[in-house]
């Protein structure tokens, strides 16, 4: 797709681009893609989550959950000593070493198999998907920034990753770290020119019908 070579030079800084132009113009393809698919009204959310997770080659990424920001979540919602579980068993760093995704997320089955107290509902929300389309599609679209949960400068510069973290104060004035989750362009594009090539190989059945319940919503 032209669209992503254009988010990847802008990305890289030509013409005065940067990833907040980058982010912009892939999310907004994979968002025309998923309305080409389930066209409608008020489902942009799941519809976007929803294209993510059926009709990329690899979906056990989009699948996948933050476990950084499901500890917080946790902590927040439940209790510090809740959270501790999954810190133990798949966050064994200090609170200032680099993570990227691949160092520390996981599948739902592995999450749940450590802290079963969430529904696939709640935890869905901390997919890679969902994270996508709230912290920087939404985001991005309503406040030119990136959510409360993203940040759009990476602290790493390894390659071929799709997820890393981003170690910052959570407020300001605050003494407390929290990891910040960050998509790799490189990342988004290639996803949207793959779930835009087999989106092509399915034009017969094309567009669908929403489905009863949606991937984000707990379907399987």
């Amino acid at each position: 797709m032209e669209k992503c070579e254009i988010a990847t030079a802008l990305a890289g800084g030509e013409a005065g681009g940067s990833y907040s132009e980058a982010a912009i113009l892939v999310c907004a393809a994979l968002s025309a893609l998923s309305a080409e698919v389930w066209p409608g009204r008020n489902i942009d959310r799941a519809r976007f989550i929803e294209l993510l997770v059926r009709f990329s080659s690899t979906p056990n990424i989009p699948m996948t959950i933050s476990v950084p920001l499901l500890v917080r979540h946790i902590e927040l919602t439940s209790s510090k000593s809740s959270a501790k579980q999954l810190i133990d068993a798949f966050l064994p760093f200090s609170a200032t070493r680099v993570v990227t995704g691949q160092d520390v997320d996981k599948s739902e089955d592995a999450v749940l198999s450590i802290y079963s107290d969430l529904t696939l509902k709640d935890i869905r929300k901390l997919s890679y998907a969902c994270l996508l389309y709230e912290e920087v599609r939404s985001a991005y679209a309503h406040e030119y920034k990136p959510g409360a949960k993203a940040d759009s400068w990476p602290m790493t510069m390894s390659e071929g990753q799709a997820v890393s973290y981003v170690n910052r104060l959570l407020s300001p004035g605050v003494p407390e770290t929290g990891r910040f989750i960050h998509f790799h362009v490189a990342w988004l594009a290639k996803l949207a020119v793959d779930i835009a090539a087999n989106i092509d190989t399915h034009r017969a059945t094309l567009p669908r019908q929403a489905p009863a319940s949606w991937w984000i919503d707990g379907a399987a």
